[in-house]
């Protein structure tokens, strides 16, 4: 068994919980788990015959935990920051107007620069998500087969 004078200064106090308690001692969880113990006399711990006062030990409560926010807290969050990128980008659009010249096979056309990169960035985006959706059902035809061979495999061992 632990005793107080065993543990760093900060996690015997009487006024901090377990929880407040440093992670590398140990902690107990429960008031009764702690046993009265033997001392000298005119210490504060209590003997075998002075019943231990609830006064001092710290009440142990059920904690519950808390969530992050949420899922509203992140869409908001999510809202924000693609208002802040779409800021970002209608400045870029609007600093680069210089009218470049493009040539695409045998098309030949004009477009401010900012509007040509951003079109380049949603095309890679797309060839991204497209290759994005062809490994996506790569592994879920995987899955499926997986899952069929561990069905006829319990089936046999029944």
């Amino acid at each position: 068994m632990t005793q107080p004078s065993d543990l760093p200064a900060e996690s015997a106090r009487p006024d901090r919980t377990p929880r407040d308690a440093p992670a590398s001692g140990p902690q107990e969880t429960a008031p009764s788990a702690k046993a009265p113990s033997p001392t000298a006399p005119g210490t504060t711990e209590p003997t075998k015959s002075e019943p231990a006062t609830t006064e001092r030990t710290p009440k142990v409560t059920e904690e519950v935990p808390t969530a992050g926010g949420g899922k509203t807290a992140g869409v908001w969050i999510a809202l924000i920051l693609g208002a802040i990128v779409l800021v970002m980008l209608l400045i870029f659009v609007i600093q680069n107007n210089t009218p470049t010249a493009f040539v695409y096979f045998a098309t030949e056309f004009q477009l401010p620069l900012g509007v040509a990169m951003l079109l380049a960035a949603i095309a890679g985006a797309l060839v991204m998500a497209l290759v994005g959706s062809v490994r996506m059902m790569q592994m879920s035809w995987t899955i499926r087969k997986l899952r069929k061979q561990q069905e006829k495999v319990q089936r046999t061992l029944r």
